[in-house]
């Protein structure tokens, strides 16, 4: 699978990487949105991952109403400016500037972005806003979010960014990346990890399909992050001292959430060609959790 991560940055233009079955094997950098545009037309990636929003928030955590449907309701008079995705980020410890529903308060990188997405739609990539196919789509993602989210704790400090970023991705199983990559180039790589993640199944996204989701790489965040232990020791949060966890694909090897990165593709595929001859793999999908497995799987059967 080839997808395109594209950080992006008013005034050094973007850092753009093709990451391929999780090795990158391309990158550039002091790009601008048509350059961007051709380079989709050359290389067709499955999908673009994009660090930026596509378009101003709607605000619509000024309405009482919207705010009483979400899950955790923000408390009354905060996050009023601030699109549901950043809220959902930021309930969970995870710091993200707000995407203002009034143009002229938006962030210049923020307009930047709405040109790549303008970019990637010239090629045939729209934006990506919520249930369905994701497939040749601009997604929205964010970087920093994912790196917590892959290794379950907040950023260990400014002094370890590009360190802490790097041991991320290689635990994730990224391989190609430049010695000399800088934290753009690193964040580039990690938006194509997620939207790789995605397109497979692996991921999830938060937000409002009104106004835009931010895709992730994990099915799930936790409900609440602590800061992780420098990258010189092993990635953890602060204070925490665990158990080893082991991958539940039953390889025996430690772990930090519940699979290495493919196992759990692995051992969904052995669960469904078992549950085809009996009932036994169809509750280990279940407790799982793996509802679309196990749909499709009926939907074979009709």
């Amino acid at each position: 699978m080839r997808v395109f991560g594209v950080d992006v940055s008013l005034g050094r233009g973007l850092d753009v990487v093709l990451l391929e079955d999780m090795v990158v094997k391309e990158t550039w950098n002091r790009m601008g949105p048509r350059a961007l545009t051709e380079l989709l037309w050359t290389h067709r990636p499955h999908a673009v991952a994009i660090d930026a929003p596509p378009k101003a928030g709607l605000g619509l955590l000024r309405d009482d109403a919207e705010r009483a449907r979400l899950p955790v309701p923000p408390p009354a008079g905060k996050h009023l400016a601030r699109r549901v995705a950043e809220y959902e980020l930021s309930r969970r410890g995870i710091g993200s500037h707000q995407t203002h529903y009034e143009e002229a308060k938006l962030f210049s990188w923020m307009t930047a972005g709405f040109e790549v997405f303008a970019a990637a739609r010239g090629a045939g990539y729209a934006v990506y806003l919520g249930p369905g196919r994701a497939r040749r789509m601009a997604l929205e993602v964010f970087p920093y979010a994912s790196y917590v989210a892959l290794s379950g704790c907040l950023s260990p400090g400014r002094r370890w960014r590009a360190a802490w970023r790097r041991a991320v991705l290689a635990e994730a199983g990224v391989a190609g990346l430049p010695e000399i990559a800088g934290i753009d180039l690193l964040d580039a790589a990690c938006a194509a990890f997620t939207g790789a993640r995605f397109l497979d199944g692996e991921g999830s996204f938060v937000g409002d399909p009104r106004e835009g989701v931010i895709v992730l790489p994990v099915h799930r965040l936790e409900d609440h992050y602590r800061r992780c232990a420098p990258p010189d020791t092993p990635l953890h949060p602060v204070g925490r001292v665990d158990t080893p966890r082991l991958c539940e694909c039953g390889c025996g090897r430690p772990v930090r959430r519940r699979f290495l990165p493919g196992h759990d593709a692995r051992l969904r595929s052995r669960l469904l060609n078992e549950a085809r001859a009996g009932v036994t793999a169809r509750k280990e999908l279940a407790r799982l959790g793996w509802r679309r497995a196990l749909d499709s799987l009926d939907a074979e059967e009709e």
